[in-house]
């Protein structure tokens, strides 16, 4: 495979709140796409998530009836990783957050796929490099992280393991702008990569400022929605301190600064919520109560607001 357009069909190993999305959006975008997991019942709930998806971006006009059911019939399920990936040119894991799972499975990608498919991760933010230790070509491994909810959110990250090769690198890159995603590099391997460092400063600042009773958790998030949620839309935070002065900004760094959180220690908030299993929409209640809706129900209320503010945002990605 030298280009994108030597990808004919797509496989996606994992079919929970990444997976079942990013499968979604292969096969909106015309690609026959195998979706794995380890049992039925978790790839039926993904196939009702990705009914429900598809129903909100119908009645959105993002996609009309015809295209919705096409997508449906391109995707295939099934519980073998062997069977998933025959014939496939890009295999996206999109299983938890653990190193030891994730190397077994890309062990069992590179023993049933042929040696010139490319093998990505959506990792939110361990090392490429570390998910490839031990495979024979690790060339073709490359992290492409997209974002809760996939099918809708357009930023996507491209991370490159030391070992990833260019054929490997360019190949995602494209393939992500041809399926209408806005690619943006780490050109730097790190913990976290740059979505998730940038969002983890800005949130231990919101978990701070709680606990401090500075603000309530509804008023912080009403700050970001109405203010910083657009602005960055918009301009980006350097392009915003070019808009109110680097000086000005300079003036405010130095007496705020001092007294920004530090912490290293993962919320309170957070441990407790983990505890009792209020863990969020999956689970009906988190930092908000969602127990008066369904699992798809929930998704679909979160899906419109998105969709109705991409509409307006989504020339700036052009």
């Amino acid at each position: 495979m030298n280009s994108v357009e030597d990808i004919r069909k797509m496989a996606v190993i994992g079919s929970g709140v990444m997976g079942h999305g990013i499968a979604e959006v292969y096969t909106l975008n015309g690609y026959p796409t195998s979706m794995m997991d380890v049992k039925d019942e978790y790839l039926d709930r993904g196939m009702r998530q990705i009914r429900a998806e598809l129903k909100t971006l119908v009645s959105n006009e993002f996609v009309t009836e015809g295209q919705s059911e096409e997508a449906l019939n391109r995707i295939s399920t099934t519980t073998s990783i062997k069977d998933a990936v025959e014939g496939c040119n890009f295999v996206t894991e999109a299983v938890t957050e653990e190193l030891k799972l994730k190397r077994g499975i890309f062990a069992e990608l590179e023993k049933f796929t042929t040696d010139d498919s490319i093998l990505a991760t959506n990792t939110s933010g361990l090392m490429i490099t570390k998910i490839a230790q031990g495979l024979k070509r690790p060339d073709r491994v490359i992290g492409t992280h997209f974002s809760v909810p996939p099918h809708i959110i357009p930023g996507v990250e491209i991370i490159r393991g030391k070992r990833t090769s260019d054929r490997t690198f360019k190949i995602a890159y494209e393939l992500m702008k041809k399926i209408g995603k806005v690619p943006f590099v780490v050109k730097k391997e790190i913990d976290g990569f740059l979505l998730n460092r940038l969002q983890l400063a800005l949130g231990r600042e919101a978990f701070y400022l709680v606990e401090k009773g500075v603000a309530t958790i509804e008023d912080v998030d009403i700050c970001l929605n109405s203010v910083l949620g657009l602005r960055w839309a918009t301009v980006g935070p350097f392009r915003q301190m070019d808009s109110a002065g680097i000086d000005t900004a300079t003036k405010v760094w130095r007496y705020i600064l001092p007294s920004i959180s530090n912490s290293r220690r993962i919320p309170k908030a957070m441990l407790e919520k983990v505890a009792k299993g209020d863990v969020g929409m999956k689970a009906r209640k988190g930092f908000y109560d969602y127990t008066r809706f369904g699992l798809e129900d929930v998704t679909v209320e979160r899906d419109n607001g998105f969709v109705k503010t991409l509409k307006l945002m989504k020339t700036l990605w052009k």
